[in-house]
Formats: C-alpha cells, structure tokens, sequence
C-alpha cells in the first residue's frame, strides 16, 4: 500500500512539478484522504521529499546492478549514459525525476541540494569505478585520468536527458549517436594496427 501511495504521488510531482501539485492532486493520485496522506507522511514537502529519495535509490541500484552484469565496461558506460542500460527507470517525456527536481529546486531546497549532490556523487563513483576496469580492460585510454572521464560521461548523460524532455522528437536519437560517437573518440582505446610482415 504504501509502495502505491509513493509511486501515484512520485507519478503526479513528476508530471505536474512540485510547485503546482495541490494536495487535492496527491489525494486524488494516491485515493488517500488528505488527513491519512499527512498522517502517513507529513507535508507535502515530507512526501515529495521521500519520493525523491525513493527514485534514487532505485536508480542508483539499477545502475549497479547493471555494471556488475555487464560484459564490457565501455559499453555499459555508452549504454549508461545513453539511458540504454535497462536497470533504472527509463526517460518518459518528463525526463528524469532527479534531474528535473534539480533544477527546480536545488537551490531554495535543501534537501533537495542533498539528495541530488548526493546522487550525482554515487553516480561519478560508480562512473570512475567502471572507467577504472575499462582501462584495466584496454578498452579505454589510460592517458586520462579515470574521474575527469567520469564527468564528462555525466554531463553527456544530462545533456542527453535534456534533449530528450525538451521534447525535440527525433533529436534525441541523433544526439545520442552523436554522443555515443564522440565519447568513442575522445576515450575509448585505439589499438594500434599490427605491423605489416
């Protein structure tokens, strides 16, 4: 029950954003009279607060549930951050719960500020980590240094999600390839070709 009641009201501050979700638009997305709603989970900012850290969560262990599955750690990155990687919650035409309360929020909110500083951290370590094995691996330069790889896979990754809530229809398949083209180019390790006999 309480697992509903989350994603209803994660669901309607998602579509809606924080600031024009009414009470009256919780109660009605989650069946949850207002008076049981606040009891439950205090202001309306307690709920969303918690919706948030829900989603999170979920995604944090969907990317490294992914990681540890995958073959390759190049390709699970391009597949990371191309949103291809199939253990989070994939994009809709909102974009990202995080990314979007980010923006919004971050900086009037503090638990907001928290929760995405401390997503984003847990992000760029799971990042330079799989950087990390893919170099071990040969499959990515080892020229550079594994974090500043890590950043600039994030700010791929959210450059991406941002086309893709912008709403430009096929776009978002054009910047990923693009995406995925240039992050081969600038780290993805050239083997040198064999000499001839």
């Amino acid at each position: 029950m309480e697992r509903d009641v989350l994603l209803a009201a994660r669901t309607q501050f998602w579509h809606r954003g924080y600031e024009s979700t009414s009470l009256t638009d919780l109660c009605e997305a989650t069946g949850v009279a207002s008076q049981s709603l606040y009891g439950a989970f205090g202001s309306k900012h307690d709920l969303f607060v918690r919706t948030l850290d829900d989603y999170c969560t979920e995604q944090i262990a969907g990317l490294d549930a992914g990681r540890r599955a995958a073959g390759s750690p190049w390709q699970w990155l391009l597949a990371a951050v191309t949103f291809d990687d199939g253990g989070r919650i994939g994009l809709s035409s909102d974009g990202c719960y995080l990314s979007g309360s980010t923006a919004a929020l971050c900086r009037i909110d503090d638990d907001v500020q928290l929760a995405s500083q401390k997503t984003y951290e847990r992000i760029l370590d799971l990042f330079t980590e799989t950087v990390v094995d893919g170099q071990a691996a040969g499959e990515i330069r080892d020229d550079v240094e594994a974090r500043q790889i890590a950043y600039a896979l994030l700010a791929a990754m959210q450059g991406l999600e941002f086309i893709r809530k912008s709403g430009l229809g096929d776009a978002f398949d054009t910047a990923k390839t693009s995406v995925t083209d240039g992050l081969e180019l600038a780290y993805a390790a050239r083997v040198a070709p064999a000499a001839a006999d």
